[in-house]
């Protein structure tokens, strides 16, 4: 019989132990033959390695799998034996839950049932069945290695009184997240703190992290080999269902993490990708996100998405999302070149309207700064303070809370007047195709006779964040702009001598709190000072 999976590292000898294991039938009404789980969980402690196994109704097995932890691939199954196949899989280092994964495929296969075996030390420490029902929910129930030999499959198909003890459990609706990062050791705590911001705020719940120092990292897999079981083994153990990694990946390692987890990978440009997609709300803020997500998958449509279809929706998908994945990449690029066209006729709308302002001779003031750092909180402040006319804003606690642009007219004197914009946060690797995409947007910067760069002054890695947000401006060619640094949330500054390393360290250093201040006028004072 073929074996399908990875078989490396497998002896000659094995597999014809494993191929004579095969021949042996399971009799009416076992779940499995005694001998031949046995025979699987002995081979099992020996590779260390998942096997699955699909056994049709008459007790024969139709096909055989081997893979690492939580990623075995199951064997081909014809669409019209599937409802008549269970499949039987081991899990190595003992735990006996079935995985996401593992209901996902019940499921999408339409199998008869199942059934996961934990192994160790050769020794079975439990068993999990599940069997899918009429109404589309999964019932599952547990067994202890001895109630797993005695079992009566054929009479838990078919008595209601059995069912009737089964847990009923539903496929899992809440996406949970594993997070990886492989960085440097003094960097990797922040960098994982902010990716599990950045999930949270994309409706994900952060199931746990692992870091791998860079120079272990893999350029093939984005891991090393000994991380990436770790990585699985842990996988099991949450039951997490999306990997979520801190770098942008290689279609190569993207595809790789796909087949060595078995479970959804998304990377931290898609994710937020993902996250501008639900904050879109203008027009053209949903055509620079599309821009964006097609200028991101194009090199990554050949094999991409293989998790996505098994697993279907949630984190990742939105805005373009799946269904572009079924585009071939001419009539991706012809999108894009259709998207790039109308963005162009955006910013000549926009060139219109900055003509006007420089007619009316009104200087523009851009708000830039770290995500989340409180620059849609200071417009709204200078607005109550102003009594500017508008509807007002609000700010939320999660990153990139303001996505599409917002300027406003502002009386900072009686016989002063000026405009201020709101501006998308940055952020550490913001991805390339968003500073592409969002030109339009971020043209009010590159316009702007001065920068308000607000900097949450509480953050322990506030100068870090103000050094990311000085590498953008370079970027966008606005390093030299006259510039006014709002060391904001000051309340929450823990010792005086971090806000003065600020002050001495960053141009024209105003210290306020939002939340507590009553008076602007230190900033206005600033900006006719500085302002031609």
């Amino acid at each position: 019989m073929d074996i399908f999976g990875d078989l490396s590292g497998i002896r000659l000898t094995q597999r014809e132990e494993l191929n004579s294991l095969s021949l042996i039938r399971t009799e009416h009404p076992e779940l499995i033959n005694e001998v031949l789980l046995e025979g699987i969980c002995s081979l099992t402690s020996k590779w260390n390695k998942e096997i699955a196994l699909h056994i049709n109704r008459s007790g024969r097995i139709s096909g055989i799998a081997i893979g690492q932890h939580a990623s075995v691939k199951l064997p081909p199954v014809r669409s019209r034996e599937s409802n008549r196949l269970r499949c039987i899989h081991t899990h190595p280092g003992g735990n006996y839950r079935l995985s996401s994964v593992d209901l996902s495929a019940l499921e999408s296969l339409s199998l008869e049932s199942m059934t996961s075996i934990g192994v160790l030390n050769g020794e079975i420490t439990g068993a999990e069945l599940a069997l899918l029902t009429d109404a589309g929910t999964i019932n599952t129930i547990e067994f202890s290695p001895k109630e797993l030999k005695n079992l009566n499959y054929a009479e838990l198909l078919t008595q209601s009184s059995i069912r009737s003890a089964i847990i009923t459990r539903s496929l899992p609706e809440e996406e949970r997240a594993f997070l990886v990062s492989v960085e440097k050791e003094e960097l990797a705590e922040e960098l994982l703190a902010e990716l599990a911001e950045l999930a949270r705020t994309a409706g994900v719940k952060v199931a746990g992290q692992i870091f791998q120092s860079k120079r272990f990292g893999s350029t093939s897999s984005y891991l090393g080999k000994g991380k990436l079981e770790e990585l699985n083994q842990h996988l099991q153990n949450t039951h997490a269902n999306v990997l979520i990694c801190d770098d942008e990946l290689t279609p190569a390692q993207l595809r790789n993490l796909e087949e060595s987890t078995g479970i959804k990978v998304l990377d931290r440009t898609g994710l937020i990708l993902d996250i501008f997609a639900q904050r879109a709300k203008s027009k053209e803020g949903k055509l620079q996100v599309e821009l964006a997500q097609l200028q991101y998958l194009l090199p990554r449509l050949s094999g991409q998405g293989q998790a996505l279809s098994r697993l279907g929706g949630g984190v990742g998908t939105r805005g373009p999302g799946e269904s572009k994945l079924e585009m071939d990449k001419r009539r991706v690029r012809q999108r894009i070149h259709f998207l790039e066209q109308q963005l162009q006729e955006i910013r000549k709308h926009r060139m219109t309207q900055r003509l006007q302002r420089i007619r009316s001779g009104l200087p523009l003031i851009a708000l830039v700064g770290y995500t989340n750092a409180g620059k849609t909180t200071f417009l709204q402040k200078a607005m109550e303070q102003t009594r500017a006319k508008g509807e007002n804003l609000s700010g939320e606690n999660k990153l990139f809370a303001t996505l599409d642009p917002t300027v406003r007219s502002l009386n900072i004197r009686p016989d002063r007047q000026i405009l201020m914009s709101d501006t998308v946060g940055f952020i550490q690797k913001l991805p390339h195709q968003l500073l592409n995409a969002f030109l339009a947007t971020l043209e009010e910067v590159q316009n702007a006779d001065l920068l308000l760069h607000i900097l949450d002054a509480s953050h322990h890695q506030a100068l870090e964040h103000a050094d990311t947000v000085h590498a953008i401006l370079k970027e966008l060619n606005c390093a030299d702009k006259p510039t006014i640094t709002i060391l904001n949330k000051i309340d929450k500054v823990k010792q005086s001598t971090d806000l003065n390393r600020l002050a001495q360290q960053l141009a024209h250093p105003i210290p306020l709190s939002l939340l507590q201040e009553k008076s602007l006028s230190p900033v206005w004072n600033m900006i006719e000072e500085l302002l031609p």
